[in-house]
């Protein structure tokens, strides 16, 4: 008899004690066969022992693209996947901390995160499709597309980052990226960890996740996460705080269907934080803002206050080995509400004062004086999201194929008011939010009742051995009625393709193509909105995995090009009362670049997280699109693991970004450099159940700018864990 032991992908204290183990049974049992039967010959077993694969920084597969079950390799799109480990070593407890850390990503910020305005870029493009355990849903259910970055990760166990177009699943959308959160489920054995950190500015948090069975026979099985934090950040008076609770049953109906259920709850709080920040230079140009990175434009009555309750509701069924059926229901009521009071966006007079309306002054000022722009917003949609499908295995032509196919999409309502803005002057000096609370009333109501619907289908057919084609469509209804408007698109077809072809084991070339359509919130001078974007999406490549899929590396050249696309009208706002920007829209625009990643681990104990990617987005005239975005950017971060102790460090560096209509000291002081954050960690485990960790972000205290306009990015801040798990 003999026994072939596997170990992938090196060997570990796990695959030695199964060699040990193995050893004496198969020595002990060869004997005695010998002894009873010599003439028996026995077959060959072949054991494979592989570590966990939680343990990486990356996943074997993803249905974020397709809704088939690919491995990344065999996917012809790129895919970032934030895995439990590294969202723990980088101590990444929000999606804006996550997207900070996402090679292809990059942020825009105006003022305070939670209380300003938040948007999230890749390939040129601002995100706004998202979905929940593979539901599409909207930004509305997180409280807004400012609110996207509040979403707590303690909730989840994986957040997977589709680039490019995903409109196969998800319908509309930009061709950016697509964010899908993988919620934590439910496990048979007993399982807990309690987290609690203390860090800069007075920051604490607790975090507690506990799963297990709720029966002996294990066909009932909870998890729930409870969370609290507050704190400041490197500004003066702000003060946050943030509480989750999650719930989560999963009820087994028999042996081949399953219900799973999950609730959860999110509340945060924030005073004294508002819309944008100082801006870098006085209103008619001519002198640098004497405000710095540390002081708050916020008046002391403003606040942002946030709250969203998420039902989910699901049903999975295993007709047979090679065909299932999933149905998931989700329901969001998200309420936001906030007051602004944010000085010096209206003028800053240090010499020559300043009348009305003129030279973008919004309210007559005197030399040493400064505007105070306040208002109120309210915001509270309701969102419903269905999704419904079937996947399977069939076989035909001596190959195996598999095919996905169902209905999915969403609806928001919301009837909100909306108010008016109000100005006041306040001094200069001794400015410490100190400005009374105007009269906020309400100017009318603002009504918002979009919904969409699409039925998918998509076939991975094996052609060859070695080539696979990837090929579906989706057709999709969009209804959009707001106050006084509506939009709406009907049939609207969104193709996909993909061709991949597999070099080696390790190695596969792809290419893929789709389209997109993206219905615009942007209005014309006139008052009337764009017409939706339209475009066409290439990305082609080469990937590789190793290690049973634990490394994954890619290369990729994408290609975009997008007709309607907005812009904004310089000088002109829409003449519908709301003096809002007005924007126009732009055919021929194109977008094409190129990304480099590596992902997971290289050597045992050793991972890495790493990605270049390079964006060059241009209008029909050949000038750039937005050059408020860099073109470059870099991001890096690994680990080591050695007996109790694990070590780690990374760069986040881009290239620059201006503002190409300033000139003079205007321009000098509305770009921002390349410049490079470095961010370190530390971990030791005391014990099997605890230990101690350290985060350290911008070690350097490197001061850089978020935008263009009026907003500073984070110095350095440290941050002190301990870790009881069991």
């Amino acid at each position: 008899m003999s026994i072939i032991v596997k170990y992938l992908p090196a060997p570990t204290l796990l695959s030695h004690a199964i060699k040990a183990s193995m050893f004496v049974a198969v020595t002990t049992g060869a004997t005695a066969g010998y002894a009873a039967e010599q003439a028996q010959e026995l077959s060959t077993i072949v054991i494979q022992a592989t570590q966990k694969e939680e343990n990486t920084y990356t996943k074997k597969s993803s249905k974020a693209a397709t809704k088939l079950d690919l491995s990344l390799k065999e996917t012809p799109q790129s895919i970032t996947v934030f895995t439990s480990q590294q969202i723990e070593d980088q101590n990444l407890t929000s999606t804006s901390a996550i997207l900070a850390q996402t090679p292809g990503v990059t942020s825009i910020q105006y003022g305070q995160e939670g209380a300003g305005y938040s948007n999230y870029y890749s390939r040129g493009f601002v995100i706004n499709t998202v979905q929940r355990d593979g539901l599409p849903t909207s930004t509305a259910s997180f409280g807004g597309s400012d609110m996207l970055g509040l979403e707590d990760s303690a909730i989840y166990d994986r957040i997977e980052i589709t680039k490019g177009s995903t409109g196969l699943t998800s319908g509309s959308g930009n061709p950016s990226a697509s964010i899908n959160y993988v919620r934590k489920r439910p496990t048979t054995d007993l399982t807990g960890a309690i987290n609690v950190q203390a860090g800069s500015w007075d920051n604490y948090r607790s975090q507690i996740d506990v799963a297990g069975a709720l029966t002996e026979d294990a066909s009932i099985r909870a998890r729930t996460v409870a969370v609290y934090e507050q704190g400041g950040n490197q500004q003066d008076r702000y003060q946050r705080q943030n509480a989750v609770i999650y719930g989560a049953i999963d009820v087994d109906l028999n042996d081949k269907t399953v219900l799973t259920s999950a609730l959860t709850a999110q509340q945060v709080k924030i005073d004294d934080a508002t819309a944008h920040g100082f801006p870098f230079i006085t209103h008619d140009g001519q002198e640098q803002v004497t405000f710095d990175r540390k002081d708050n434009a916020a008046a002391d009555f403003t606040f942002s206050d946030t709250e969203k309750l998420n039902v989910f509701l699901g049903l999975e069924h295993q007709f047979n080995d090679n065909w299932q059926g999933v149905a998931n229901y989700a329901f969001t009521k998200a309420e936001n509400e906030r007051e602004y009071g944010v000085a010096g966006s209206g003028g800053i007079v240090y010499d020559t004062p300043c009348a009305k309306g003129t030279l973008g002054c919004t309210y007559a000022l005197q030399p040493g004086d400064m505007v105070v722009t306040s208002g109120r917003f309210e915001s509270t949609p309701e969102v419903h999201s269905l999704d419904i499908y079937a996947s399977g295995k069939f076989n035909a032509f001596n190959q195996e194929h598999s095919v996905s196919f169902g209905i999915n999409g969403y609806s928001i309502k919301s009837d909100d008011p909306s108010f008016g803005r109000y100005f006041s002057a306040v001094p200069i000096q001794g400015w410490n939010g100190n400005v009374a609370r105007p009269n906020i009333q309400a100017t009318g109501r603002t009504s918002v009742d979009e919904q969409q619907l699409g039925a998918f289908g998509v076939a991975k057919l094996q052609l060859l051995d070695p080539l696979k084609l990837i090929v579906g469509t989706r057709v999709s209804n969009w209804e959009r009625k707001t106050t006084g408007s509506e939009q709406k698109q009907d049939g609207t077809f969104t193709p996909y393709a993909g061709l991949v072809f597999d070099i080696t084991d390790y190695l596969s070339a792809y290419t893929s193509y789709t389209t997109i359509f993206n219905p615009s919130s942007r209005k014309e001078e006139n008052g009337a909105y764009l017409d939706p974007e339209e475009g066409n999406s290439i990305e082609a490549g080469v990937k590789a995995d190793f290690y049973d899929g634990r490394l994954n590396a890619s290369a990729a050249y994408f290609s975009m090009q997008q007709d309607n696309f907005a812009l904004q009208d310089i000088g002109k706002t829409v003449q519908d009362g709301t003096n809002a920007q007005a924007y126009k829209a732009v055919d021929g625009a194109e977008v094409k670049g190129y990304e480099l990643s590596i992902n997971g681990e290289i050597l045992s104990g050793l991972n890495m997280q790493a990605g270049y990617t390079h964006t060059d987005a241009e209008d029909q005239a050949g000038k750039p699109l937005n050059t408020y975005l860099p073109e470059d950017t870099f991001k890096l971060f690994t680990t080591y693991k050695w007996d109790k102790f694990t070590v780690g460090g990374g760069v986040n560096w881009q290239s620059k970004f201006y503002n190409a209509t300033a000139t003079g000291l205007a321009a000098k002081l509305t770009q921002q450099d390349s410049y490079y954050l470095v961010n370190l960690m530390g971990r030791y485990q005391v014990k099997d159940d605890i230990g101690v960790g350290l985060n350290i972000n911008n070690v350097l205290d490197e001061e850089y700018k978020l935008n263009v306009s009026n907003s500073w990015g984070a110095g350095r801040s440290v941050t002190a864990s301990l870790n009881y798990k069991f």
